[in-house]
């Protein structure tokens, strides 16, 4: 019986996304150097890729606009957001569910103490992004 087989080329193969946890956890609690880096790795990802699939500078920079509106920590707003992010993943797909994963992670462990911690990495993966090609 004639067996019907897909092949997919090796060199296009990317491994599934891993916002790193620990890493976020880092940043959150202030460690400046781990946000450079982190944000610029991301943005590189986030950045690359076929047009359908890479995340839009202005996609991103709605998150952020949003966040600059909250002047202090807003827990409802804040929280709202992941559902906002979550329709979008769903509705573009590509990287901009990539971007959600990091954003939904950082969300939930970010409290009025390290509030502007998020504003940081969020406003430094904005800037990599740009700098890498994102249009």
């Amino acid at each position: 019986m004639y067996e019907q087989r897909r092949f997919e080329r090796r060199d296009s193969y990317e491994p599934p996304f891993d916002p790193q946890r620990d890493r976020i956890k880092k940043i959150l609690d202030g460690d400046a150097r781990e946000l450079n880096r982190y944000a610029e790795e991301k943005a590189k990802h986030l950045a690359a890729g076929r047009d359908t699939e890479r995340l839009s500078t202005s996609q991103i920079r709605n998150i952020l606009d949003e966040l600059h509106r909250m002047s202090k920590f807003d827990e409802a707003r804040l929280q709202m957001m992941r559902p906002r992010l979550a329709y979008a993943a769903g509705r573009h797909k590509g990287k901009v569910k990539d971007m959600q994963a990091i954003l939904d992670i950082a969300i939930e462990m970010t409290g009025s103490a390290n509030f502007q911690n998020l504003k940081n990495l969020v406003e430094a993966i904005v800037a990599y992004h740009r700098y890498h090609g994102g249009k």
